[in-house]
């Protein structure tokens, strides 16, 4: 799990590497507009003064020729002369204003400002005109229209300068515009570069980590407790998952010291089983041959002999005969036993068996062995225990071992109880007797196998019942322990998971 979120993240890096192409495009879409709003105010200012020039100049032309025309209305130098409107020589004028305050061009004030000398010469003029409209003048008539002559061409010129104004800004206007184009294209072109690059830079430095570390761990081999420390230089995503497979390491670093010391200890079982193994083959040996070599010995006495020899005697040697015969059933049992220990490791399928009537048939054959030595059997199972799902070919072999321990090790008159209840999830059992007990030395070891001890040669068995017992009870989910003190008796207490279902009479 990350314990922490890193400064600066691959995630931020791929986020910042993703941003800066939008802020650049965007950067250069808002200068290019401004460049080009600028371009256009300042063309359209320029060519809007040189409209309002050109056409305060055409309307200052028009009303020139106006007045002129009225002057050459009379047909005969004694016809009396047009009045002349005032406000037709004032407009004249303004339109003169209009014209110097729309001055774009160079040598534009200089004509304006003749227009204007010449302006106020005309207007003199025609004052001084008026004022004699009794009797015609020739000369000034003739000085009027030499002065609207020369206001006239110098008008021309002013509006040929406005409109030669008007062809160049045009023409600059394409050509700044064609210029921010390109310079639009060399920006884009610089941002694209730039950014590419600092694409190959941030992709190098998020894949070069994963590629070495990937190195590393392909370096790896399973099992061979040598695991690098992986050196962690960069404080994103990378350093945290260098970190989390340097603590991984430590702890398969860890579970393979614990998997070691488990198969060493695994081991040395398994040699000491081995040499218990090759010690009980040679004590069963020793224990076979002698009830062998008794019985024989018996057996040939009876054949050779028997007819001579007194009632008594050849009692004894059936009796001697029949002894030796049990200790060596008991001694085949032991072997049969070797049989099933090798079995327990295959799983068997489980059946939900109602457990008091599974304890009853086990228990049923034992009670006429407990009869013959004089013992009884005493069973305390409650009615509504649930009905337990257990191994119905394996699990009697519990039952039937411990209470035939019981059986082996208790003297005549003696008491053996099997008890089971129910505690929380668990089924419990319990088998006691009054035997004569198991030393305390011996207990930690009554569960390993091919173990054997004093007692259990005396009584003709090695003893591999407690072992296929402990087995099979941890087959089945469950454990045992074992209690006894010498002289009193021994108690057996094993439990196994709880119920899948309940018994409906409780």
């Amino acid at each position: 799990m990350i314990s922490h979120i890193p400064r600066r993240s691959i995630r931020f890096k791929i986020f910042l590497v993703s941003l800066l192409p939008t802020i650049a495009l965007i950067a250069a879409a808002f200068l290019n507009h401004q460049y080009l709003t600028i371009l256009g105010e300042s063309a359209e200012q320029i060519l809007s003064k040189n409209y309002k020039s050109i056409k305060a100049a055409q309307e200052s032309r028009k009303l020139l020729e106006e007045i002129r025309n009225l002057f050459l209305a009379p047909v005969n130098r004694e016809a009396r002369l047009a009045d002349i409107p005032p406000e037709l020589v004032k407009k004249i004028s303004d339109a003169l204003d209009i014209c110097r305050d729309n001055i774009t061009e160079k040598g534009e004030l200089e004509l304006i400002e003749q227009l204007l000398q010449s302006y106020s010469q005309y207007k003199k003029a025609v004052s001084l005109l008026d004022k004699r409209r009794s009797k015609v003048w020739e000369q000034e008539i003739f000085d009027i229209f030499a002065i609207t002559a020369e206001m006239i061409l110098t008008i021309d010129e002013l509006v040929s300068v406005n409109e030669q104004a008007m062809e160049r800004a045009e023409i600059e206007t394409r050509t700044l515009a064609g210029q921010a184009q390109r310079n639009a294209v060399v920006f884009f072109g610089i941002v694209i570069v730039t950014l590419l690059s600092l694409n190959y830079f941030f992709s190098h430095r998020i894949a070069m980590p994963i590629i070495k570390l990937a190195d590393q761990l392909s370096t790896i081999k399973e099992g061979s407790g040598d695991y690098p420390n992986m050196p962690v230089k960069t404080n994103d995503e990378i350093g945290v998952l260098a970190g989390a497979f340097n603590q991984l390491f430590k702890r398969i670093s860890h579970y393979d010291n614990h998997r070691d010391n488990i198969i060493a200890a695994e081991k040395e079982k398994v040699r000491q089983s081995e040499e218990a193994k090759g010690k009980f083959i040679a004590d069963i040996s020793h224990q076979l041959k002698t009830p062998m070599t008794s019985l024989s010995m018996s057996l040939g006495l009876l054949q050779s002999r028997g007819e001579k020899l007194i009632p008594e005697k050849q009692k004894k040697l059936y009796d001697t005969a029949i002894d030796d015969c049990s200790r060596l059933a008991s001694l085949i049992n032991e072997l049969v036993d070797v049989s099933r220990l090798e079995t327990m490791s295959q799983p068997r399928p489980k059946e939900t068996l109602d457990i008091k009537m599974v304890i009853t048939e086990s228990v049923t054959p034992l009670i006429k062995q407990a009869e013959r030595k004089g013992l009884s059997i005493h069973l305390d199972i409650p009615d509504n225990l649930p009905d337990v799902t257990i191994d119905s070919f394996r699990f009697p072999w519990v039952i039937t071992n411990l209470i035939g321990n019981a059986l082996r090790y208790t003297s005549k008159g003696g008491v053996v109880l099997f008890k089971a209840y129910r505690q929380g999830q668990r089924c419990y059992f319990q088998c006691s007797d009054t035997g004569e007990g198991i030393k305390p030395e011996y207990i930690p070891h009554i569960f390993d196998r091919f173990t054997q001890f004093s007692e259990r040669g005396k009584s003709g068995t090695v003893g591999l019942g407690l072992a296929i017992v402990k087995d099979i009870i941890d087959q089945h989910g469950g454990d045992i322990k074992v209690k006894s003190r010498v002289g009193e008796g021994t108690s057996f207490t094993f439990w196994i998971p709880g119920s899948i279902k309940e018994n409906t009479d409780e």
